[in-house]
């Protein structure tokens, strides 16, 4: 009589455990998912940290000599101070757009940053990741390299 007791409550807590694993899985795989997507902005942006870093021990190094262009020659590149960030950061992107798909490349997502003001000159940068082929993105590069107010 025992038994088949044993056997029902072996049977209810094997449902029990199947429930749990089921729960788990469906709480733990989003997370997973998100967090691997957090690990590789957070490289990106470590990327970005060194590059930025590297700019300074360089500039550091010249000993505050300015060894920056001429701002006459940089005025053709810049926008007005009146024009705000938004527009500026929609202008690059849609000339990005534009380029990538006559080059045959698809904007896969972009991210309008915060702008960096500074005294003189501010930076307000777009992030931009494009799919496409390799040679594809050279001559995009290249096609934006003589374009006025990148």
């Amino acid at each position: 009589m025992a038994e088949p007791n044993r056997q029902k409550d072996i049977k209810t807590i094997g449902i029990y455990i199947i429930l749990i694993l089921a729960l788990v899985r469906f709480f733990i795989y989003p997370l997973h998912a998100a967090v691997e997507g957090k690990k590789l902005m957070l490289g990106e942006q470590y990327e970005s940290y060194r590059a930025k870093y590297r700019l300074l021990e360089r500039q550091k190094e010249n000993g505050g000599r300015r060894t920056a262009v001429e701002r006459t020659a940089l005025f053709p590149y810049l926008y007005d101070r009146k024009v705000s960030r938004s527009y500026i950061q929609t202008d690059i992107l849609e000339r990005l757009v534009k380029l990538a798909e006559k080059k045959g490349m698809t904007v896969v997502n972009f991210e309008m940053l915060e702008a960096m003001a500074e005294k003189e000159i501010s930076e307000v940068p777009v992030l931009a990741r494009l799919k496409g082929r390799p040679k594809a993105f050279v001559e995009l590069l290249e096609a934006m390299k003589p374009a006025k107010k990148p």
